[in-house]
């Protein structure tokens, strides 16, 4: 099972990209024991041992002294291992589309919620609080992997800091968020076929959507390989087309002529800390971010890339969101599909266009998101003694139909149980976007280069790492309270 967990980490987005999934998983096989023995924390140790009479160490010879001290020579040169895996292809543009594509998912579509709930002025505080908080742990996701030219994903730095206990917990956290994630995308592809079809039973269309797109995720990978490239035309054309309606409707409601009453500040604090989960899980895309680095031509220029994709996709987020918000007519923008198509005087053609992109989008990035799960439960399977007995690669073949199966069927069942697609958001924003993205790599970075860090380094780092975890675990158990206790039906609608 620890070969499966390191390519969780490029696949744990719905945004992945294919190819890069299958050069980590390759890479994971061929270096499942590669680290042994190779914690980052004890090859510290052991070089403060023979270095104490050096008070003062200059951190960029400590990393390199530290990258020769782990670079596993013995099975393979980097040089050559690089070549191997195709990495160090990509260009800036192509790192940054793919990091766009990575960062503008579906909780796009949950941020004018969000703005409602927090006013302008709090909003627009944890919006950039967020943003500028996972750009910084990007670049020390960097930093943490110029450790080890042969450390390629998100699974094996936590291998590196904290060993094979933190490379089984980043595994579990990537399952339960592809989990979330997959019953996200199937309330959202049922609410938005909602709209078209009014009349029909909402939990009639979302076990349509099960028989017509399970049979979808028995395909092998490699079919899927290009359907992530709809995420960014999708998000481009909602916000384009979200702009145009404003524009083009001059009277209220829906007008960016005659915007409706907005708050500077939460009309009900009780409804704030959901908030935080559906504003950070717009900036979580730290388990693709090591792969991108390492298939980097000019890796030299990650920091500016990391710079350019969040300064594009915090315009993408701002524009919907912001234009969405202030055109609210008050009957409620749970989110956006919903908005665009109850309002009157919009060109009912391009919306409608806008709402089967949303319904595509997902139900094409669906097969993906159950891939590594589906790949897990069957690897896990095969391994014990009862998956001994099943040598006939037909019996296998109709096991993994069944598996499968099972396994949309759970996420189905969930999406039915629990449809509110904005809790959903809140809790992928709030308990997994903030280990992914911001929790985990500063404990990463805490544990690797702790001692080197500068005071002002040090302070910094456990204060967005206190503020973090205080907005996570208040975001987290906020999603499980109900609406009638928050008193929020009347804000969302």
């Amino acid at each position: 099972m620890s070969s499966t967990i390191s390519s969780l980490s490029l696949a744990y987005r719905l945004n992945i990209t294919i190819p890069m999934l299958l050069r980590s998983w390759i890479s994971s096989l061929s270096r499942s024991q590669k680290y042994y023995g190779s914690n980052l924390d004890n090859s510290n140790s052991r070089a403060a041992d023979n270095n104490d009479s050096r008070q003062n160490v200059d951190l960029e010879n400590e990393s390199t002294r530290l990258l020769n001290q782990h670079a596993t020579s013995d099975l393979e040169d980097s040089k050559d291992y690089r070549s191997l895996m195709s990495l160090g292809k990509s260009t800036i543009k192509q790192t940054i589309f793919n990091a766009v594509n990575i960062l503008v998912g579906i909780a796009i579509l949950a941020l004018p919620l969000a703005f409602k709930y927090t006013g302008w002025i709090i909003g627009f505080s944890i919006f950039f609080f967020c943003l500028i908080s996972t750009n910084y742990t990007a670049k020390l996701l960097k930093k943490c992997l110029d450790t080890d030219p042969e450390c390629l994903t998100y699974a094996d730095l936590a291998y590196l800091a904290y060993g094979q206990k933190g490379k089984i917990f980043v595994g579990l956290i990537f399952l339960l968020d592809l989990s979330n994630q997959a019953v996200a995308l199937m309330i959202l592809v049922g609410d938005s076929l909602k709209i078209p079809f009014p009349h029909m039973d909402l939990t009639h269309l979302k076990l349509i959507v099960f028989l017509v797109i399970t049979p979808i995720t028995w395909l092998p990978i490699h079919h899927l390989s290009y359907t992530s490239l709809l995420g960014i035309p999708t998000a481009s054309s909602l916000a384009l087309v979200l702009l145009f309606d404003g524009l083009t409707k001059f009277d209220a409601p829906g007008s960016l002529w005659q915007p409706m009453n907005t708050h500077l500040f939460p009309p009900n604090l009780m409804v704030l800390p959901l908030s935080f989960g559906l504003i950070n899980s717009a900036f979580s895309g730290h388990a693709v971010f090591p792969s991108l680095y390492r298939d980097m031509a000019k890796p030299l220029y990650f920091k500016k890339t990391v710079n350019s994709s969040y300064l594009i996709s915090g315009i993408i987020y701002i524009t919907v969101s912001v234009n969405v918000w202030i055109r609210n007519d008050g009957r409620g923008i749970c989110y956006i599909t919903q908005n665009i198509m109850s309002t009157g005087g919009y060109s009912l053609f391009l919306n409608s266009i806008v709402v089967w992109l949303i319904v595509i989008n997902p139900l094409a990035k669906y097969p993906l998101t159950l891939t590594p799960i589906n790949l897990i439960t069957e690897e896990t399977f095969f391994q014990t003694k009862l998956g001994s007995f099943f040598k006939s690669n037909i019996v296998k073949r109709l096991f993994i139909i069944l598996s499968r199966s099972l396994v949309s069927f759970v996420i189905v069942g969930t999406a039915i149980i629990f449809p509110g697609f904005d809790r959903a958001m809140s809790l992928l924003g709030s308990c997994f976007s903030f280990l992914i993205s911001i929790i985990c790599p500063l404990l990463f970075h805490l544990k690797m280069f702790g001692r080197y860090l500068s005071k002002k380094e040090l302070i910094l780092d456990l204060f967005v790492l206190v503020v973090c975890s205080i907005m996570a675990t208040l975001g987290t158990i906020w999603t499980f309270l109900a609406n009638e206790l928050l008193e929020c039906d009347n804000i969302a609608n």
